[in-house]
Parts: structure tokens; C-alpha cells; sequence
């Protein structure tokens, strides 16, 4: 079997998954929300701007990171092409697969001085660096959702192992870029290998991102239930665990694109337990036994907030991709800092 004919193949296996999933969450929300009590809505849209915007400024902590990951390879666009670049490609994860993001952001800046290999490379690591830093925010702030007992969540090795995975691979990756600059001699184009020391600064930009997206969840549940939490310290620990979880759930589903059904299955199950009032000393009951109005107030508050964030991406990508750039004349590649 041909490369083309495997991928056309293996495009249409995560197509029919992505399907599966998104019917089956999207069947399970409607069987909830049918058996949902009458609720009295009164929804503040004021709200929601604001939560839109943050959302686009978490997204513009992980742009920065992957600008600064290009600059240190050696591919010196400028800030303004970089984000823009970051901003537009982000129609690309609702493409089966998660490829389409990188491949958008290599066809982006190849008229600009970007070569394909580093463009690609620190896609990749900008993702999975934001990912780790969800991943460790997650687990660190697990207790203060409820779902599970103390004992199971205050486990955090595993999320910690998650979170150094793209410094290890950093790690790992610098190693090989030097034994092969030996192979190939003193004249080729050295690998693209982030600092460990950039890497470990990535945790940090993708940390501001979630207690962004928490705030704009924080400030979706305020506008939607009655009632809401209170606004307190309490209150946003358990939203940035819940948005964190949900978020890298999203993504680890690789089949899901853009996280669609995964990541609001998951929003749901860690939100429902708070507004049931199950977080204290109940925290070992399950989403299931939670009355129908908790689930089916959790599953409006995932819903808005997707399409809160989703038509604040769409409104900027296509905004910044109408805003097309100069294209610049040819430029030589840069040469990457020593260590």
C-alpha cells in the first residue's frame, strides 16, 4: 500500500472516531438536559465579552513561547508575523489528526525566512510544553474540585512526569542534534534542539494561559447559573483544575478535533460535583448520582463557553488572516545562539 493511499486510510479511521465521539457526547448531553428540571436562566451576555478576550490572551501566552522557541532556532520573523501565524494556524486543530496546525504554520512562513524543519519542531514543543504545564496545574489543583477523594488526587507523581516531558524531550533532543552535528560535519544546518532553560520558561507561559482560560470559565459560570459560587480563592483553584483537565483531555484524544466531545465530557464531570454542592464531605459520590439539574447546568456552562471561545478565535483568525503582511525579500537563515 502506497504512502498516499495509508494516510488517505488512517485520515478516515480518525474522521469516523472524531464522528463517533462527538455523536456519542452530543446524545448523552441531549438524554440529560431532556430529563433536566425547569431552571431559570438569566443569562448576563455582558460577561461573556470578557471571557471571550481572555481566552484569546491565554492563546497569546502560548504564541509568545513558540515566537521565542522560533527566534531561538534561528527563524527571526517578527512578532507581528509570528502571532498571526500562531492565530490563524489555530484552524487547523479542527482537522482530525492535530497535523494541520504545524503543517499551516510551515505554509505560513516559508515566504518569510522559515524553515520548515525548526517551524515544525518547535510546534511541537510549544504544544506539548502547554499541555505539561495543564497537565501539572491539573493534578496540583484536583483536590479543590471534589471529584475525587484526597487520597487518589492528591497523587500528583504522574502529572509531575507529564509536566517534564518536554524538558526531557528537550533534554534528550539536544543530545542528538550534537552527536549528529559531528556525523555531518561542521558546514550543515544544525538541528533544531530548544534550550532546556527556554523549555522550563515554557511552563511558565503555559501556566498564565490556564489561569486566563480559568478566569474566562470563572466569568461564564457567573453569567449563566443561578446562584453561581462565590468568587473566591476556592472557587478559581477548582475552575483551574476543571478548564486545565479538560483542556489537555482534549488534546491527548488525538482523534477529537479541537478536543470537540472529549474536552466538554470532561468539563462537565469535573463541574458537576460544585454545583450539586457535592465538593466538602460527599466528595466520594460520582457524577451519577448527582441530580439532573447539577449535570445539565454543567453541560450549558461547557457549551457556552465553546462557543464563547470558538467565536472569539474565528472573529481574530479571520480578522488576522485578512490582514495580510508584505512579503519580504529572500533572507539567510540565522544562525542559533551557543549555549
Amino acid at each position: 500500500m502506497s504512502s498516499v493511499p495509508r494516510k488517505k486510510l488512517v485520515l478516515a479511521i480518525e474522521s469516523a472516531l472524531a464522528i463517533v465521539i462527538i455523536v456519542g457526547v452530543v446524545m448523552y448531553f441531549v438524554n440529560v438536559l431532556q430529563k433536566m428540571p425547569p431552571v431559570q436562566f438569566s443569562p448576563r451576555v455582558e460577561l461573556l465579552i470578557p471571557a471571550g478576550l481572555l481566552y484569546l490572551f491565554a492563546h497569546f501566552c502560548w504564541a509568545t513561547f513558540w515566537v521565542r522557541l522560533l527566534h531561538y532556532e534561528g527563524v527571526h520573523v517578527s512578532w507581528w508575523i509570528g502571532l498571526r501565524t500562531y492565530y490563524v494556524s489555530q484552524f487547523g486543530k479542527y482537522i482530525p489528526g492535530k497535523v494541520a496546525v504545524p503543517l499551516m504554520r510551515i505554509g505560513m512562513l516559508r515566504y518569510f525566512g522559515g524553515h520548515p524543519v525548526p517551524v515544525a519542531v518547535t510546534a511541537v514543543y510549544e504544544t506539548l510544553t502547554s499541555m505539561a504545564a495543564g497537565a501539572l496545574l491539573g493534578v496540583l489543583f484536583l483536590p479543590a474540585l471534589g471529584v475525587l477523594p484526597p487520597e487518589i488526587s492528591g497523587r500528583t507523581t504522574a502529572l509531575f512526569a507529564v509536566a517534564a516531558l518536554p524538558i526531557g524531550l528537550g533534554v534528550l533532543n539536544k543530545y542528538a542534534a550534537r552527536i549528529a552535528k559531528k556525523r555531518r560535519g561542521p558546514d550543515a544546518r544544525p538541528l533544531p534542539a530548544p534550550s532546556v532553560f527556554l523549555l522550563a520558561q515554557g511552563l511558565l507561559h503555559g501556566a498564565c494561559g490556564y489561569c486566563l482560560l480559568a478566569l474566562s470559565l470563572g466569568l461564564t459560570i457567573r453569567a449563566l447559573v443561578p446562584n453561581p459560587p462565590e468568587l473566591n480563592a476556592e472557587a478559581y483553584a477548582a475552575e483551574l483544575a476543571a478548564v486545565a483537565l479538560s483542556y489537555v483531555a482534549g488534546f491527548v484524544i488525538v482523534v477529537a478535533p479541537g478536543g470537540l466531545g472529549v474536552r466538554e465530557f470532561v468539563l462537565v464531570a469535573a463541574l458537576t460535583p460544585r454545583f450539586a454542592g457535592l465538593v466538602g464531605p460527599d466528595v466520594a459520590r460520582r457524577v451519577r448520582d448527582v441530580d439532573s439539574s447539577a449535570v445539565g447546568m454543567a453541560i450549558v456552562v461547557a457549551l457556552v463557553v465553546r462557543l464563547t471561545w470558538t467565536i472569539a478565535e474565528v472573529a481574530l483568525g479571520l480578522l488576522l488572516y485578512a490582514k495580510k503582511p508584505a512579503l519580504p525579500p529572500p533572507v539567510q537563515h540565522a544562525e542559533k545562539p551557543n549555549e
